[in-house]
């Protein structure tokens, strides 16, 4: 498949461009800021802010599947997943893409989820220092809701940097207290390449 990966430069990014190349597609890299790709036969890395509609355009052009590993970094937009996945609709429909994977956060709830006490505290926490980033969370997803795409939206609880243990996509939990960045750039390529949780929110659980 001929992929492209918004945010590729950041910890996920970096994670979801191995796992795709080792899995043989071709990538098409946008990044900010430094990058140390090194462009190859199934690598192209391209610059590319994800709220610049021309920028967003040129990445996206010709490629099956975008996948966005926006997150919240410090002096990022404290909307900046939203105004991204605003941008990101508007360039698919124009170019006739429909498959959008991106991942978020179980602060983003559904009717019937399980939801264990960690969670609870965790999202808490979440939720009295830093309300703003669930907010963007639940709000990119409902502009996902709103538009035509054949979208999935991964949920986490909390990113580490270790371990590759086995995972399960459930559609409502429970989730796994810790998951890899590794963990969560191989669940975000399985639901591409299985086609699956079309329009779905599944966490990444045991």
């Amino acid at each position: 498949m001929n992929i492209a990966i918004i945010s590729a430069n950041g910890r996920l990014g970096l994670e979801l461009v191995k796992v795709a190349l080792a899995a043989g597609h071709h990538v098409r890299a946008g990044t900010r800021g430094l990058s140390h790709f090194k462009d190859s036969l199934y690598l192209t890395a391209i610059p590319c802010d994800a709220t610049n509609y021309y920028e967003v355009k040129a990445l996206l052009k010709g490629q099956d599947i975008v996948f966005s590993c926006i997150g919240h970094v410090p002096n990022s937009a404290k909307d900046v997943q939203t105004q991204a996945t605003k941008v990101i609709v508007r360039v698919m429909k124009e170019l006739g893409i429909t498959r959008f994977i991106t991942l978020t956060g179980t602060g983003v709830r559904l009717a019937g989820d399980h939801i264990t006490l960690f969670d609870r505290f965790l999202n808490f926490g979440v939720e009295m220092l830093d309300r703003p980033r669930i907010i963007d969370g639940r709000n990119h997803v409902q502009v996902l809701r709103e538009s035509e795409l054949e979208w999935t939206v991964i949920r986490v609880l909390k990113l580490e940097f270790e371990n590759n243990r086995p995972f399960t996509l459930l559609p409502h939990g429970p989730t796994l207290p810790y998951v890899s960045r590794k963990v969560a750039a191989r669940a975000m390529l399985q639901v591409a390449e299985n086609h699956s949780f079309i329009r779905q929110l599944p966490i990444i659980g045991r």
